[in-house]
């Protein structure tokens, strides 16, 4: 398979404009490697920039004043989440972990991973990833007394909302990554947005996160400023149900990679009300990931 070429992430970022509150969560990033301990998979789509192990990870995390943060095992690792629950353990306690699963895994790995910190398991839309409906239906009913959650990687709003019935059927949380790909000309008066915003209102098992605003972006780094008024619709709707995340190291993306510090100074503007903003940073990902069980 011919792999993306990949950028090199920001070893240097920057610390964020504003003191972050205690128990600050960044709720997605990808480790990888070193490959010698941790082997990629022939059918991944890009290579990772070597710089991206946990150490390098922490650097960053480090820099912006983060406590807690959630290894989401990257494609490159394929359905081994070694990588992912090695990390974890490593951190004691501040760290969590959402899977990558292959439909066979077994009884006792599925139990490591939940042992081992993980709290959910990330899928696509039927049809692409390799992990179908049914296997996830199957995945729910198999994992039943974990208190995980699905994490729904979409390509478009459509797709997220013709995906909500399915996700309600499960009777877990489930959380929309990439902002559920709403996009910067999107309005309030947009149809698909207002159908986001009533899922995000009245199903109470279901999550936002922030991340990736800025691969939607077409004003672009620093401010990405054509986002901030499609955040503040989602944020004013309703708010404990919104996480943010960085997606570290920002691999196999199209567009300029970002200061992270960047990402986190979003904020400001988009939730310039303390409280919220310290809400989606800490309060919000402890109850979805588990740091208040």
């Amino acid at each position: 398979m011919e792999k993306r070429p990949v950028k090199p992430h920001n070893p240097n970022t920057r610390a964020p404009r504003f003191a972050l509150p205690p128990g600050a969560c960044d709720t997605h990033l990808h480790i990888y490697g070193p490959f010698d301990r941790y082997p990629l998979v022939e059918e991944r789509g890009y290579d990772p920039d070597p710089r991206s192990t946990l150490d390098d990870y922490l650097n960053v995390h480090r820099k912006l004043g983060l406590e807690r943060a959630v290894i989401v095992t990257g494609s490159g690792n394929g359905t081994n989440n070694r990588i992912s629950l090695d990390a974890i353990a490593r951190m004691e306690g501040k760290f969590k972990g959402v899977a990558l699963l292959d439909p066979a895994i077994g009884d006792a790995e599925l139990r490591q991973l939940k042992e081992g910190g993980c709290t959910g398991f990330r899928i696509k839309a039927e049809g692409r990833g390799g992990f179908t409906y049914a296997d996830t239906e199957r995945m729910v009913a198999r994992s039943a007394g974990f208190d995980w959650h699905i994490e729904f990687m979409p390509q478009s709003l459509a797709e997220v909302i013709a995906a909500v019935p399915f996700l309600n059927s499960l009777k877990v949380p489930y959380l929309f990554d990439h902002v559920a790909h709403a996009e910067p000309h999107m309005t309030s008066n947009d149809p698909k947005l207002k159908e986001l915003l009533a899922i995000l209102k009245n199903e109470e098992r279901a999550w936002i996160n922030l991340y990736s605003f800025y691969q939607l972006s077409e004003a672009g780094p620093p401010d990405y400023r054509d986002m901030i008024s499609v955040v503040q619709a989602i944020v004013s709707n309703r708010s404990d149900n919104i996480v943010w995340g960085s997606n570290w190291p920002h691999g196999g993306v199209s567009v300029p990679i970002p200061d992270d510090g960047d990402l986190l100074d979003f904020l400001l503007t988009a939730v310039p009300e303390e409280k919220t903003r310290n809400a989606i940073l800490a309060d919000n990902p402890a109850k979805l990931y588990g740091w208040l069980s």
